[in-house]
């Protein structure tokens, strides 16, 4: 077993699912979006504050496995106070990297955690908010 590692995940994942970071609903957030239509049955809610073209707050709820709850915290990490094109510019595999590897067989929790964060920036919600978040098309 590699060093670092529980099973087939690293350290850095765990304490990403075992220690969440940003969870909750983004406060005044005034872009949201709720993935909930995959195979998976994996539910996400990314909810933002977007000033101009930087990413304010940034925060998650997700019903999910290990991997796609650290995916979820660890890109809040990465786009809080950055441009929303860089947030957009995210891929799986630098997701990865952050995580200290995401086993092969679970990119896909990496690959849905930047969709549902893309879509999130995509769907501006009607006012800003703190309560019940708008869900996206597919929910």
């Amino acid at each position: 077993m590699a060093k670092g590692r529980i099973g087939n995940f690293s350290n850095r994942i765990l304490d990403h699912f075992y220690n969440p970071r940003n969870v909750g609903i983004a406060e005044g957030f005034n872009r949201s979006f709720l993935e909930q239509n995959n195979p998976w049955l994996i539910r996400i809610r990314f909810t933002l504050r977007v000033t101009g073209d930087r990413i304010d707050d940034v925060r998650f709820q997700a019903q999910s496995c290990v991997t796609t709850t650290a995916c979820c915290s660890a890109l809040t990490e990465m786009v809080r106070g950055q441009a929303v094109e860089h947030a957009r510019s995210i891929t799986p595999e630098q997701l990865s990297e952050y995580l200290g590897t995401i086993p092969q067989e679970k990119m896909y929790c990496a690959a849905i955690s930047i969709n549902a964060l893309r879509r999130a920036l995509e769907q501006p919600s009607p006012r800003a908010s703190t309560q019940h978040p708008q869900e996206g098309a597919n929910s």
